[in-house]
């Protein structure tokens, strides 16, 4: 049966990108009345570039989970199947319970998103609760209780 999982997701809302390319403009504007000021013009140019590489790139395979929020990420990070106490697809208040979208910390779990308000809710053998987005919550549910049911520890090795 193959249930392997791959996603990337990016930062495609139309109504952020509105706002984002509202910096570079506004960097243009004379506000100090000694010209244009060159810095607020490059910090104006590298907050839109920032997002447009951002992504949220998420597998799941026989070998385990692996996640990279690039380009804050350089490496991919693996969380093993004997790790995992549970999962559960959930949908989630991202202002309301993590603040937004990106990697945040609340109060319940780490979260690692880009958008919309659907995700997996992976609860650690630790304690730790971590929630990815994910734009197919249900799929990926799916593919980790397969994994869970099918392979041991012993393969994670």
């Amino acid at each position: 049966m193959h249930n392997n999982f791959k996603e990337i997701q990016k930062f495609d809302q139309w109504w952020l990108w509105i706002i984002l390319l509202i910096f570079p403009i506004l960097s243009l504007g004379d506000y100090e009345g000694n010209g244009i000021n060159f810095n607020y013009v490059i910090i104006g140019v590298l907050i839109p570039l920032c997002f447009y590489f951002l992504e949220l790139r998420t597998i799941l395979n026989k070998n385990g989970f692996a996640y990279q929020f690039f380009p804050i990420h350089l490496k991919y990070y693996k969380i093993n199947f004997d790790e995992i106490e549970s999962i559960e697809s959930v949908i989630y208040r991202p202002i309301g319970d993590f603040g937004g979208w990106g990697i945040r910390f609340g109060f319940k779990a780490k979260a690692y998103t880009t958008k919309g308000n659907k995700g997996v809710m992976i609860n650690l053998k630790t304690g730790r609760k971590i929630l990815f987005g994910s734009q197919k919550s249900k799929e990926l549910e799916k593919a980790f209780n397969y994994y869970l049911k099918n392979y041991s520890s012993t393969i994670m090795k």
